[in-house]
């Protein structure tokens, strides 16, 4: 079976970064890793573009990030792996099985992106579900900001094809509960680090066994 590549981004924070952003480290990419592992059941390549080569305690690929100065436009980058992907940033939480999510990027014909939760009629990129074969959405990206560079590309809406599967943590789970969310991405502040939540504790850690060092 092909492999699908989850892909997600760490650097260290400079004059580009949101103070909410300023806590990311390598243990934030591990733990998202650990959550893609319990809750993924098909075979994937885990890759996390960087700024500088990183040490991790687990099977983590790493690609530099080729374009400077880096900031959120960076998001941009991983397209170029022109492969059935899910991209998500760091402040995400893995609560369920996301086969049916990676399943999508394989047979599916566009990317697909969350409803902005405050503005549903245009998409942000929270969680990206991509098919092989969108490397154009780099190649051809001039520096735009990041969301509305994906909303200019033909796009359609995660809510509408796996409703209540990938929620806001603000404008969805904090006001009505998981429910059946399998994915969990935060915006702006309130990170999983500031919230003792037992759903976050369950879900938001790393397993302290079978874990192969990867540099």
């Amino acid at each position: 079976m092909e492999e699908i590549v989850v892909a997600t981004l760490l650097w260290d924070p400079n004059e580009h970064s949101h103070d909410f952003s300023r806590s990311y480290s390598e243990e934030w990419v591990e733990k998202l890793f650990d959550g893609f592992r319990r809750n993924l059941n098909r075979p994937f390549d885990f890759v996390c573009f960087v700024d500088r080569v990183r040490r991790f305690n687990r099977p983590i690929k790493q690609a530099l990030l080729e374009r400077r100065p880096i900031d959120y436009g960076s998001c941009i980058e991983p397209y170029k792996l022109n492969r059935p992907m899910i991209l998500v940033g760091l402040d995400t939480v893995v609560v369920g099985n996301c086969d049916p999510l990676a399943d999508y990027c394989f047979r599916g014909k566009v990317p697909l992106y969350p409803r902005d939760p405050y503005r549903p009629r245009i998409a942000c990129n929270g969680v990206s579900l991509v098919p092989a074969g969108y490397s154009h959405i780099w190649e051809r990206w001039n520096g735009e900001n990041d969301m509305e560079w994906i909303r200019r590309h033909p796009h359609e809406f995660i809510d509408d094809h796996f409703p209540g599967l990938v929620l806001s943590y603000k404008g969805h789970v904090k006001k009505k509960g998981l429910g059946g969310a399998r994915i969990v991405y935060f915006h702006g502040k309130e990170k999983p680090h500031e919230l003792g939540l037992p759903w976050i504790r369950e879900h938001w850690r790393c397993e302290s066994e079978n874990s192969t060092a990867a540099s």
